[in-house]
């Protein structure tokens, strides 16, 4: 006889991810060994389910990391002032935000968004987004594994304003916080360069600024 663990969050988590367990070794031992073609829904279906969990565990496993080791704060100055009397976080149906003062744009899309069952995944997903990035930021790079998580994560929230018809009002996740991380991704870069190279790359850099300084005057 199989005894109720009652219907808490915890408890349903727990069947929840077993029952994901079973499913994803079923579906191990029933993939064809060698290359084979599959439907193109059924991919589709194991993408987004795959994208879904990784952003779930995101969640869960780096909310245990200490807030001191993730920047609260990292808007610009210019942000900062704007927001001055505004609320930097949002709560979306049940959803309260932590990491969205990183994105005034985005504090303005949701704090008054209808609390859709759509409207309270992207939320979620953006609050991963955000914190990863602030870690980015913290380390002053960022790898092409992180690069490559966060347009992961992009490509979620950019599929979830596409299905709520706001594209439009999201524009800012890839014109500026993908264009944050690939920035910090050539940073990273920089970072592995021989002394030499940085040398000659740092005399480069310079010459083109006074070029530009000479060109504005």
């Amino acid at each position: 006889m199989i005894e109720k663990d009652g219907h808490t969050d915890v408890a349903s988590s727990r069947r929840m991810c077993k029952t994901i367990i079973e499913d994803a070794n079923d579906i191990l031992e029933a993939l064809p060994m060698t290359e084979a073609a599959l439907p193109t829904w059924w991919t589709n279906k194991l993408a987004k389910c795959s994208a879904y969990m990784n952003s779930a565990r995101d969640y869960l496993v780096y909310s245990e990391m200490p807030l001191s080791e993730v920047m609260t704060v990292t808007v610009t100055p210019e942000d900062s002032d704007s927001m001055m009397g505004e609320q930097k976080q949002v709560t979306v149906g049940n959803f309260s935000s932590m990491h969205f003062d990183i994105c005034p744009s985005a504090v303005a899309v949701y704090k008054d968004i209808d609390p859709t069952p759509l409207a309270v995944e992207s939320a979620m997903v953006h609050d991963v987004f955000f914190k990863l990035e602030k870690q980015a930021i913290a380390a002053g790079a960022a790898s092409e594994e992180i690069v490559e998580k966060a347009q992961h994560y992009a490509d979620m929230i950019m599929e979830l304003a596409k299905e709520m018809g706001m594209e439009d009002e999201h524009s800012y996740i890839e014109d500026v916080h993908m264009a944050k991380f690939k920035e910090l991704a050539e940073e990273d870069d920089d970072d592995m360069l021989p002394p030499s190279a940085k040398m000659v790359k740092e005399a480069q850099n310079a010459v083109e600024k006074r070029q530009e300084s000479e060109d504005d005057q």
